[in-house]
């Protein structure tokens, strides 16, 4: 038998031996712990780094940028490298834009209800305002930090997500995002920087430059 598997065996029995996971109280202390952070309307901003996993492709597509996020429902992310681009949400209204094609995509989340509840579902590890209404929640606590893996609860959102783990320092700042879709996809997000720091409204407002082919893809 090779040295090594015998370390790797031991390495990981130690890991495992410092998982301790978390009864249904203490969940749900967790979840009123960051309900009462996002209730404050405390904004969040971090550098990610994002690692796309997609069947058909042999390698992952990696992406990096930053986002900016208020709750309830102000995102904004940006995405630069060979292909960037800028999604915006203020709540009202999705933007899209691509700078290298000089397109956008809006979508007016009034009038489409189904993309509203389905940023809703993706984004409440975010807010956690309705994350007990999307999902189920199992915990642990590993060294300094949560790992909480969300389940969808329902048959609408279980074609959205199959899985959603999260893990979060001690303090409620977020570090990882696992996330895996019904057809096989897998997002890993690693987040640095994170900053607690008030976000201007103005972050939140996008108008396309000129000469930006500006869609809707359904409909006005």
């Amino acid at each position: 038998m090779s040295k090594t598997i015998p370390i790797l065996i031991i390495v990981c029995a130690a890991t495992v031996l410092r998982a301790a996971p978390l009864s249904q109280d203490e969940i749900n202390d967790l979840v009123q712990r960051l309900q009462t952070v996002y209730q404050n309307r405390t904004s969040l901003q971090a550098n990610f780094r994002e690692e796309r996993h997609v069947a058909i492709l042999k390698e992952p597509v990696v992406n990096q940028g930053k986002i900016w996020f208020t709750p309830p429902d102000k995102i904004r992310r940006e995405i630069g490298g060979n292909s960037p681009s800028t999604t915006v949400i203020d709540g009202k209204k999705m933007t899209i834009y691509y700078p290298n094609l000089k397109t956008a995509e809006q979508y007016d989340l009034e009038k489409r209800p189904i993309i509203r509840q389905s940023l809703e579902a993706l984004t409440a590890g975010l807010n956690f305002q309705r994350v007990a209404d999307y999902y189920n929640i199992e915990g642990t606590k590993e060294n300094n930090s949560y790992v909480v893996t969300l389940s969808p609860k329902t048959a609408s959102i279980r074609r959205l997500v199959k899985s959603l783990t999260l893990t979060m320092q001690t303090d409620l700042t977020p570090e990882k995002v696992d996330f895996q879709s019904p057809r096989g996809e897998r997002v890993l997000i690693d987040y640095s920087n994170v900053k607690r720091d008030p976000v201007p409204d103005s972050v939140y407002e996008f108008t396309p430059p000129a000469g930006t082919n500006v869609t809707n893809p359904f409909g006005s």
